[in-house]
């Protein structure tokens, strides 16, 4: 069935879309997602790892009870430094806090802290979220960059597809993956 190469070209774009979509949801920017049960409600978070452009970073959860505080516990990664307290503010069932903002490449880890008198909650439970600061990326930097790693890795699984079945244009698909990759 491979010897087709309608087939191979089919399977080459499954493939790639696919490893698109996996990386896309389980990369290292992608949001920590997680649910929590506090006093029989469901807590569902989505914590950012990744933050660009300008302004501070927005932090936000959802939880109705309002017997609870929430704090967002902060440092800079990797630094021997103290843990920063911030009170997130309550927006109806919103709880909300902005991380400050830090220079492109630059790194916070943080988590959130809900507490009721002695009783404290700590999202996610066993350890902080990283959150990196890109800066600003203008459209025509970001739309090539993407649009050509894109076609990279698509040319790569069809290079390696005809491999399989010792097909013609090996080395033509392998030097579109190299300039595509380059270029990217």
């Amino acid at each position: 069935m491979l010897q087709k190469k309608w087939v191979r070209w089919c399977l080459a774009i499954l493939i790639t879309l696919t490893a698109v979509v996996y990386q896309r949801m389980s990369g290292p920017t992608y949001p920590l997602r997680g649910t929590v049960e506090i006093e029989g409600e469901t807590v569902k978070h989505k914590l950012i790892r990744s933050h660009g452009g300008e302004g501070n970073a927005v932090v936000t959860i959802n939880f109705s009870n309002t017997s609870y505080i929430g704090y967002l516990i902060y440092k800079r990664y990797k630094a021997q430094e103290e843990w920063q307290k911030i009170e997130m503010k309550r927006d109806g069932t919103q709880l909300a806090v902005s991380l400050p903002h830090q220079p492109p490449a630059g790194k916070l880890e943080y988590y959130i802290l809900l507490q009721k008198e002695e009783k404290k909650i700590s999202i996610p439970s066993h350890e902080s979220v990283v959150i990196r600061f890109k800066g600003g990326v203008p459209g025509t930097v970001l739309i090539p960059h993407i649009l050509f790693m894109f076609i990279a890795m698509f040319m790569s699984t069809v290079a390696g597809l005809e491999a399989l079945v010792k097909g013609e244009k090996i080395y033509l698909y392998t030097l579109i993956t190299t300039i595509t990759l380059i270029l990217g």
